[in-house]
């Protein structure tokens, strides 16, 4: 299965809320950070969101849906 980038955050948790919103529709999800590397809680510019490429439109369409300016 490929995955796509489909969106980028602040940090860790703001992914996981938004990848909440994918899994209510079975969209599967992967969460890339290296915020680890941090600790919890710290910022990094490399937290992103990833779905299955055939599901990207879907998913797109649902996080447009709840904060459609990012």
């Amino acid at each position: 299965m490929e995955f796509v980038k489909i969106a980028n955050y602040n940090n860790k948790l703001t992914a996981e809320t938004s990848a909440h919103l994918l899994d209510e529709k079975d969209i599967p999800y992967q969460i890339h950070s290296d915020e680890g590397l941090f600790g919890e809680g710290g910022v990094s510019p490399y937290v992103f969101l990833s779905v299955p490429t055939e599901r990207e439109a879907e998913a797109r369409e649902i996080l447009d849906a709840v904060s459609p300016n990012e």
